[in-house]
């Protein structure tokens, strides 16, 4: 999955992703180099947003990832920055495991209420689309549907994987 993901981003002329790495997609970054992207970390993920959409506005579209919960909200100014102003920055996000969701326990950068839907509904009012990438098969169609929401009007889409 993260390989087509990131195998879509270079193909729409992304070379470069931005973000702070952060436990839930430590392993997702494996991928950036691996599919002949560059990576550059930034201090925090405001400043990732900022240089993701600096880098869209000079390239025609950007990609920042953070993590769940404090570091997706952390974006979230930036990335409100690009919406408004039409700037297409694609938003990745890494999520905890489908089990480990399912089990039953609170985990760290939750808020407490076993729901991981509430950063994502945050998140959806500034994004053209949003996806969860849960499995191998329908993953590329849903790349593909949120990377086309990249060339209409208020494009900011946002992905958790």
């Amino acid at each position: 999955v993260a390989k087509y993901l990131f195998r879509r981003l270079k193909s729409i002329g992304i070379e470069t992703v931005f973000g702070v790495p952060g436990d839930y997609e430590l392993a997702l970054l494996d991928f950036v180099p691996e599919e002949g992207l560059n990576w550059i970390g930034t201090p925090n993920e405001l400043i990732g947003a900022y240089a993701a959409d600096g880098y869209a506005r000079q390239k025609g579209a950007g990609a920042l990832v953070t993590t769940f919960g404090p570091g997706e909200l952390s974006a979230l100014c930036g990335i409100g920055g690009s919406f408004g102003e039409n700037v297409p920055v694609l938003h990745v996000v890494g999520y905890p495991t489908r089990p480990a969701q399912a089990s039953g326990k609170i985990l760290h950068h939750t808020l407490g209420d076993l729901s991981y839907e509430h950063y994502r509904e945050m998140s959806a009012e500034l994004s053209c689309a949003t996806t969860i990438l849960e499995d191998a098969h329908s993953a590329p169609s849903e790349v593909d549907r949120v990377l086309n929401g990249m060339r209409l009007p208020f494009s900011q889409p946002h992905v958790q994987l």
